[in-house]
């Protein structure tokens, strides 16, 4: 949705993965903790990702904030190819980009996000 802030989502919110008995867990962080963003006056939002505990696949991702009509493409692979969220904490994602909030967001799940506030 082109709207300030973007918003963009793919795959499960909370609500559907609740009502179907899923066990998910989040991993969520802010576009006030991007260096991208901020220096784009760009403070408001968030990358959010709803994963299954059990197999560790994205179910779904909600992108609120600048470029969020682009960012969430990486989800609709991501799902499509029922990705394993550890095997993307190493991608390198270039700096200083939006983009690496999606990266962060997934460090976030095992605890190691560097910018986290």
């Amino acid at each position: 949705v082109f709207l300030s802030p973007e918003i963009g989502v793919v795959g499960l919110c909370e609500k559907e993965a609740k009502k179907a008995g899923v066990d998910y867990k989040i991993g969520k962080f802010p576009f006030s903790a991007n260096g991208k963003a901020l220096s784009q006056g760009e403070k408001k939002g968030f990358v959010k990702i709803l994963y299954d505990e059990k197999s560790s696949q994205i179910l779904g991702a909600a992108v609120v904030g600048p470029g969020a009509t682009d960012l969430i493409s990486n989800f609709t692979f991501f799902i499509e190819h029922k990705t394993d969220y550890r095997t993307l904490t190493d991608t390198i994602y270039a700096h200083p980009t939006t983009a690496e909030s999606i990266h962060e967001a997934i460090l976030n799940i095992t605890g190691e996000a560097i910018h986290f506030v």
